[in-house]
């Protein structure tokens, strides 16, 4: 009887230290991902004026109306970046993602001084479809070092209604 709650034991010991073990490496993965993409070090305390997103013209490139963060799926809709908050010299670039993680529209990277004719940054309507897909977009500025966003200078939300 000793014998077989003894390898009981030890079935669970073991697996506790596989489970452990895992965790330990997913943690460090987790780690290096973390500093890889936000080196320390790398704050430079700059923020970019985000304007406003508005509703997006795409015949005429302009924004029409006032700053808004909830749009229906048929209109289109850019942010505005105001490129003179930034010093002329970082290297950035302004990205809009979906709820999955896709770039949906850019400007950059370039220095601010190199992107201050691009303010208006619309939504990109994914290929072979006429409305904006229905979900969270973000609008993102962000700071690169060596091709990698390294900073996020400014952010802000939008909800995409399905209706």
């Amino acid at each position: 009887m000793s014998t077989t709650s003894y390898d009981q034991l030890r079935t669970l010991y073991r697996t506790l230290l596989v489970f452990a073990t895992v965790g330990i490496v997913i943690l460090g993965i987790g780690l290096v991902q973390f500093v890889y993409f936000e080196p320390p070090g790398q704050a430079s305390g700059v923020q970019a004026r985000i304007v406003g997103i508005y509703q997006f013209d795409p015949t005429t490139k302009q924004t029409i109306d006032g700053d808004r963060s909830e749009f229906p799926r048929t209109v289109e809709f850019a942010a505005v970046v105001d490129w003179s908050s930034i010093p002329s010299n970082l290297i950035v670039d302004a990205r809009w993602y979906d709820s999955f993680g896709s770039i949906e529209g850019q400007v950059g990277p370039g220095t601010a001084a190199d992107l201050a004719n691009d303010t208006v940054i619309p939504v990109e309507v994914p290929q072979g479809y006429h409305y904006v897909l229905p979900g969270r977009y973000t609008f993102v500025v962000e700071r690169l070092s060596d091709g990698v966003p390294v900073e996020v200078l400014g952010r802000r939300f939008v909800v995409v209604d399905r209706s």
